[in-house]
Parts: structure tokens; C-alpha cells; sequence
């Protein structure tokens, strides 16, 4: 039985790739290197490789690329299809909704982007880099305190994502891990480093999770 759901942010429940842009533009703008356009920055963002383009150590740039990912609000971020709805359904059930988030931002700023969108209603708990999320470490740990917050067991919580490393931390976790493509990445890539099923968006986990107590009686382990 699931009982706490786990959400990355980004490109999983908010579609805020416009805002990506224009910051990763900011970003590079701030270290003297020259801007790049959308189709640019679409096209590495889907192969991963926007690294070609920073000038410093990448570390460092990701950092202050980071902790000023909301410092600006753009009018063309979007909910993802569904979103509202998929949290809906987990929240009728009773399962516990929390938020990880690699902006280095404090958790008062997410609430008020949660709040913007209207979905501030669904969620329990949000975490962001900021909390005990140190340099260099995954979401592991972040996984592990929620779990131990809402005192639930791995078997008992699910980890959805848009990135390849979130399905490495999901996995590092033990808990259930779900990839959706919202994000750019190949179904293939996202099976590859951890994921135990992809979807297209969050917009298909109430059907996922209902197919799972159908065949299962909702146990996902």
C-alpha cells in the first residue's frame, strides 16, 4: 500500500523550461560567456550536454544557476497536463505528498510557485538543497528523511521523476521509481540508471497506481 508519494519539481509537476532558459542565459551572461537561443539550448538540454556552453568550472556555475532559479518569474511556465489532478487522486487516497527540489532556494519560495499554480492544496512537505542537501549528493537522503518524517517504509513510498540522476537516487533509496518523460529523457535512458516504470507525465500515475492495485492489491514491491 503506498502511503507517501515523492515529486520532483521541475519538468515533473511544473513544465518551467522557459524559465530554464532564460536563467541558464543569466547565468552565462554573469560569467562573460555569450547567450544561447532556444533551439540551442532545446536541442543539448534533450542530450544533455548544456555543459559545452559554460566557460567555468561546471560546479560552480550550477550553483549560482541554482540559487537563482526563482528570481525571476516568466509567464510562460505552465502546470504539466494533469498535474493538478494526478495529486488530487493520491491526496483522496490518503497518500502524503512531498516535494524535492534541487533549487537551492528556501522552501517559503517554493510554497508561494506552489501556491501560484494552485497547488499548494495537495502537498505536505517541501524540501529544497538547502536542506541537508549538500554538494555533490543526490536526492538519496532527502528520500530518506521523508520517509522518516512521515514514518513510512521504502516499500511504502513511491519517487517520481524527470531526470536521470532522480532515478539513481530513487533507486539508491529502495523505494519504488517512477520516470516521466515531461523531462526530455529517453524512456530508455531513464530504465537505465534506476527507473522501475516510465510515463509519459504524472498525468498517467492515478492510471498507474490503479493497474497496480488491480494486479497487485497496490503493492508496488
Amino acid at each position: 500500500m503506498i502511503k507517501l508519494a515523492i515529486f520532483d519539481l521541475d519538468q515533473t509537476l511544473l513544465n518551467t523550461l522557459p524559465r530554464f532558459h532564460r536563467i541558464f542565459n543569466l547565468a552565462l551572461k554573469h560569467f562573460k560567456a555569450p547567450e544561447i537561443s532556444w533551439e540551442e539550448f532545446i536541442s543539448s538540454y534533450e542530450d544533455d550536454t548544456l555543459n559545452k556552453f559554460i566557460p567555468i568550472e561546471p560546479r560552480k556555475f550550477w550553483d549560482y544557476f541554482l540559487e537563482h532559479y526563482n528570481d525571476v518569474e516568466c509567464i510562460r511556465d505552465t502546470l504539466i497536463d494533469g498535474a493538478s489532478e494526478c495529486l488530487s487522486y493520491l491526496q483522496s487516497l490518503g497518500i502524503k505528498i512531498v516535494i524535492i527540489t534541487g533549487r537551492m532556494v528556501s522552501r517559503q519560495e517554493v510554497w508561494k510557485e506552489l501556491r501560484r499554480f494552485e497547488i499548494d492544496r495537495y502537498v505536505d512537505f517541501v524540501y529544497t538543497r538547502l536542506d541537508n542537501y549538500e554538494d555533490g549528493k543526490k536526492r538519496t537522503e532527502l528520500i530518506r528523511e521523508a520517509m522518516r518524517k512521515f514514518k513510512v517504509e521504502a516499500h511504502e513510498t513511491i519517487f517520481v521523476g524527470d531526470y536521470w540522476p532522480d532515478m539513481e537516487s530513487g533507486r539508491e533509496a529502495g523505494v519504488f521509481t517512477i520516470g516521466v518523460l515531461t523531462g526530455l529523457e529517453s524512456e530508455e535512458k531513464l530504465r537505465a540508471h534506476g527507473a522501475d516504470e516510465v510515463i509519459e507525465s504524472v498525468k498517467f500515475l492515478p492510471h498507474l497506481i490503479r493497474e497496480f492495485e488491480t494486479r497487485f492489491g497496490g503493492a508496488f514491491k
